[in-house]
């Protein structure tokens, strides 16, 4: 891999854990942050451009001269408004090929980092043959959005790119990890139908060897793909174990998947105009825990050989010590 790379979003979870693993790795990296006082210590000492996706000159400094890029930065919320999500996840993309394809060729590699919410929360796991929809929640929608933007300004330019749909991250600084273990020590959690659904978790790590396979494979070239861990862990087993490990006394309460669904509407529609924040239950998070995140990585497995490095079992440990350290 060649060692002039940029990295966007390194103050995420994500791209903190890449860029990370770029430097250690002894790679050249450039970073494109908004705010460069969230960096790690040890990423302040890099090459770093402030500003945000749609400022010109930030642009310009930050894609000059680089080979690849892992555009990791998005707003990854829970709950915010359409605007929000649209002015990152789908102009703030439109304005990061646009500004790739003005500097013109040779075109550095495009690894764009999208997510399984592009299919919506299906009832049966998809394949990448599937076609998204984006489903119902700005989030999904956004990275759609986004990614057909990659998909057809990069095919219409020639700038070789690769999408990657991670499912649920876990791991070291997870914003999934800290709010899961802080309602399983002490508040409420719930499950659905017994919690028998695929949890699609992915570990962090494994997630960026992808990446770093993506931005290196002439097979990636082109291509989307499914990401997740291997395995058929549900979101019942995965919150049992994380309990279990953090010795947690919240409650676990089961529900019906058509029960939770209407009163997540209903605490997102009615009481919503009511109450400021993001509700205690809206309807992403029950058709997160209600259908499948299992979605089908046959396509990756062939296409790179990994079965991820780090297995269950030992990425809920390492995501537990983070959890206790943090919340010490």
């Amino acid at each position: 891999m060649s060692s002039s790379i940029l990295v966007t979003g390194a103050t995420g979870f994500i791209g903190r854990h890449l860029a990370q693993r770029l430097v250690h790795e002894g790679h050249s990296v450039r970073l494109w942050v908004r705010d460069s006082r969230r960096l790690t210590p040890d990423l302040r000492v890099l090459t770093t451009v402030v500003g945000d996706l749609g400022d010109p000159d930030a642009r310009t400094r930050a894609l000059s001269g680089v080979a690849r890029i892992f555009h990791c930065a998005a707003n990854v919320q829970t709950w915010d408004r359409w605007e929000a999500y649209h002015a990152v996840n789908v102009e703030g993309v439109r304005e990061l090929v646009e500004g790739i394809i003005a500097q013109g060729p040779p075109f550095p590699h495009l690894i764009h980092l999208s997510t399984m919410d592009v299919y919506g929360f299906p009832l049966t796991p998809c394949d990448e043959s599937c076609v998204p929809t984006g489903g119902e929640f700005g989030y999904g929608r956004s990275k759609w959005q986004g990614e057909q933007i990659v998909r057809e300004q990069c095919r219409g330019a020639g700038v070789p790119f690769t999408i990657l749909r991670p499912g649920n991250v876990i791991g070291p600084g997870s914003q999934f990890i800290s709010r899961m273990g802080k309602e399983l020590r002490r508040g409420v959690l719930m499950t659905l139908d017994g919690g028998q659904v695929h949890a699609g978790l992915l570990y962090v790590d494994n997630l960026v060897d992808y990446l770093l396979w993506a931005a290196k494979s002439p097979q990636a070239l082109g291509e989307c793909f499914n990401v997740r861990d291997p395995g058929e862990v549900t979101w019942g087993q995965f919150i049992q174990d994380f309990k279990r490990a953090l010795d947690g006394r919240g409650w676990v309460i089961d529900l019906p998947f058509a029960v939770a669904d209407g009163l997540a509407h209903l605490s997102a529609g009615v009481l919503g105009r009511l109450l400021p924040g993001e509700p205690l239950l809206h309807p992403l998070l029950v058709r997160l825990f209600g259908r499948t995140c299992g979605h089908s990585i046959k396509k990756i497995q062939t296409a790179s050989g990994f079965v991820g490095a780090v297995p269950y079992p030992e990425a809920l440990k390492r995501s537990v010590q983070w959890f206790q350290i943090e919340a010490a």
